[in-house]
């Protein structure tokens, strides 16, 4: 069950773009600003944004579920319902912006997965083939599906048990058949995971993903409006986001050699 505390269980249903769930509360009538930090409010503004979704105010449904991210309750499901909402208002750059929040919570979120699929073949920009794009997003669901905290625990595991065996072989001087292959064994998993946990760092620090939300933006070879337009992006284009500049950021599309300069308001960083 996908939830984001005991208080919300059995209140999520993920369908589609069609449904956010009617198992929710009717009347959602009188929005409510925040909900701090208690779950029950959370979950009554959930109720009721799923509601308002199963009648088709998706303005006021995208609203409330708005505010419990910024009421701090981050949870996939919450996202996923959001970038339903919000591709039902016309807003197509906060769908993808949602679905890959989703996707961060929960890299096995299907539904997010299939919607933002569903909602980025429909985009004005498509720079890159579908086999590229599926080959990339399989690469990072598969990076992001290990977690660093379990990483780190496998590494220390690991890492516990070579010195364990390393202990052994120097308590019976020297190594025999088996507390060389185990030495051996223990040595390439570490060897292993210390290049994947380098891996995932460089990607977090330089592969950071973005979301195009203005209808349009200029790319221009440097952080300011007298600069040079080399291309356009449209809503909805995820962006590599290479660095900020003031008001400017550097971002790069993934699959192509664009790369450019866009206002940074135009944009929205996924982490």
């Amino acid at each position: 069950m996908r939830t984001f505390g005991a208080a919300l269980a059995g209140a999520v249903v993920a369908v589609a773009l069609v449904a956010a769930t009617a198992a929710a509360q009717t009347g959602g009538a009188g929005l409510v600003s925040a909900v701090g930090d208690d779950p029950e409010a959370a979950t009554r503004l959930f109720e009721r944004a799923n509601a308002l979704y199963a009648v088709g105010s998706f303005d006021e449904a995208a609203t409330l579920y708005e505010q419990i991210v910024e009421g701090g309750f981050e949870n996939a499901d919450v996202h996923y319902n959001l970038g339903n909402a919000s591709f039902k208002s016309g807003w197509v750059g906060r769908a993808v912006l949602s679905y890959l929040r989703a996707l961060r919570l929960e890299p096995g979120h299907r539904d997010a997965a299939t919607n933002l699929a569903f909602v980025r073949e429909r985009l004005a920009d498509r720079h890159t083939t579908a086999s590229e794009s599926a080959l990339a997003d399989a690469v990072e669901r598969a990076y992001r599906a290990l977690p660093s905290t379990t990483l780190a625990v496998v590494a220390s595991a690991v890492y516990f048990a070579l010195a364990l065996t390393l202990v052994v072989a120097a308590l019976r001087g020297g190594f025999g058949p088996w507390t060389a292959r185990a030495a051996w064994a223990l040595g390439v998993a570490l060897a292993l995971l210390a290049g994947t946990a380098a891996v995932k760092e460089h990607r977090a620090r330089s592969l950071r993903e973005a979301v195009v939300l203005a209808r349009e933006v200029a790319g221009r070879t440097g952080p300011g409006d007298d600069f040079v337009i080399e291309f356009r992006l449209h809503e909805g284009t995820t962006v590599r986001l290479r660095e900020r500049r003031g008001d400017w950021a550097r971002v790069a599309v993934a699959g192509t050699d664009l790369e450019g300069w866009v206002p940074g308001s135009s944009i929205e960083s996924v982490e």
